[in-house]
């Protein structure tokens, strides 16, 4: 962010916690986002292995 001619560092500071204030749903919407699909993935490769290894119990029995 460019410092304005005549800016005290407060209104530059309320400015930056002001866009931060405005930014933050949609950092929280991108995160929840990212966070879906690495449990989908988690979720994906749990269930991918869990078959594998009720085959082998079946197996040994």
């Amino acid at each position: 962010m460019a410092k304005k001619p005549g800016e005290s560092p407060f209104q530059a500071l309320e400015e930056a916690a002001y866009l931060a204030y405005r930014e933050w749903p949609i950092w929280l919407v991108l995160r929840q986002r990212e966070l879906e699909a690495h449990l989908e993935r988690a979720r994906t490769a749990a269930q991918s292995k869990a078959p594998h290894r009720n085959k082998q119990a079946e197996e040994d029995q």
